[in-house]
């Protein structure tokens, strides 16, 4: 834009007064979702780069905020006065205070499937790779043990059973890929979606307890509440068979990780494959972090070049849609509570 376009945009947002809304953005987008808010000559967007120590002061006066992983406590939340939406890069919340929100009758968007695929390819990618013994022997090879082989045991996913707990959005499409796969698929949920699972020809059950212990892979797909906390404890992982695959791409803590690193270490279960830990970055003494046949990422499923791109354009869409009262229900998380 040249100086006279930018001059024309700020004698614009000048008239218009108090329909300019103010936005912070808390920390860097893709390149796309920026676009989409710079473009709007009806917002005054604030960038912080991730510098946290200047969100109580950015908020004071703001009207809306696009926020990635930060912390948003109750305590921060009550300086932003003018608050009237939140907008979320990605679709959990757990790092945001919803019921404080809720209570002020704040919706908080989500970016509805922008990161599914992106997800449940890291799910597949872990089943695969722990599976194969991807990681071992791409290293005996690289070491020159050509010999070995034969030495680790590998299984097929074709054929063994997967009990999918949580068959929401990335569940539903876990359960279509493992299908893919020729696999048996078990799906449970608080709410379960018996007719979507039945045209993916899935088999459903209301306790996952019921089942587990024929599961040879076992993966979480549910939020972090009080209810999904240590979700997977050491009696769940006492009742998988010894051979069993346990996958956690959703949210740290819904997996006890003292009791599945135990669990490995004592080969009650096989493998583990975590994207999430209950707390980020982890301590260097996590159990986690010294285990056999064990595959850790930096809470960075989602975070593929499409993925990146989808969040951030969804996310600011939201606000532009907020903004302009289009913003659909299927899109606000606390849709329910601000009835």
């Amino acid at each position: 834009m040249g100086v006279y376009g930018l001059v024309a945009v700020i004698m614009i947002k000048k008239q218009r007064g108090n329909a300019v809304k103010k936005v912070v953005v808390t920390e860097n987008l893709h390149p796309d979702g920026m676009a989409l808010l710079d473009a709007r000559d009806d917002l005054d967007v604030h960038y912080l780069h991730g510098d946290l120590s200047a969100v109580p002061a950015a908020i004071e006066n703001a009207h809306a905020m696009l926020i990635r992983t930060i912390q948003l406590p109750e305590e921060i939340l009550r300086g932003a006065k003018t608050l009237q939406i939140v907008s979320r890069h990605g679709v959990g919340c757990d790092n945001i205070d919803l019921n404080y929100l809720s209570g002020r009758k704040i919706p908080v968007a989500i970016a509805v499937d922008s990161n599914t695929t992106s997800v449940i390819e890291h799910v597949l990618m872990m089943m695969l790779t722990l599976s194969k013994r991807s990681i071992d022997y791409n290293r005996l090879t690289h070491e020159g043990a050509f010999q070995r082989r034969g030495s680790l045991p590998t299984s097929e996913l074709a054929g063994k059973h997967v009990l999918i707990v949580g068959f929401g959005r990335i569940g539903k499409r876990v359960a279509g890929l493992c299908k893919a796969f020729d696999m048996r698929v078990t799906v449970a949920d608080i709410e379960l979606d018996h007719d979507h699972a039945s045209k993916l020809g899935v088999e459903t059950v209301d306790d996952f307890h019921d089942v587990i212990d024929s599961a040879d892979y076992l993966t979480v797909h549910v939020p972090l509440d009080t209810s999904t906390r240590n979700l997977i404890s050491t009696a769940e992982l006492n009742s998988l068979p010894d051979h069993s695959i346990v996958i956690n791409c959703a949210r740290g803590g819904v997996i006890d990780e003292d009791a599945i690193a135990q669990a490995v270490r004592n080969g009650t279960v096989a493998g583990f494959g975590s994207d999430v830990f209950t707390t980020e970055p982890p301590a260097a003494d996590n159990p986690l972090l010294n285990l056999p046949n064990t595959i850790l990422s930096p809470h960075n499923a989602a975070s593929t070049a499409e993925g990146m791109q989808r969040m951030a354009t969804y996310s600011a869409q939201n606000l532009l849609d907020f903004f302009d009262g289009s913003l659909t229900n299927e899109r606000i998380i606390n849709s329910d509570d601000l009835q």
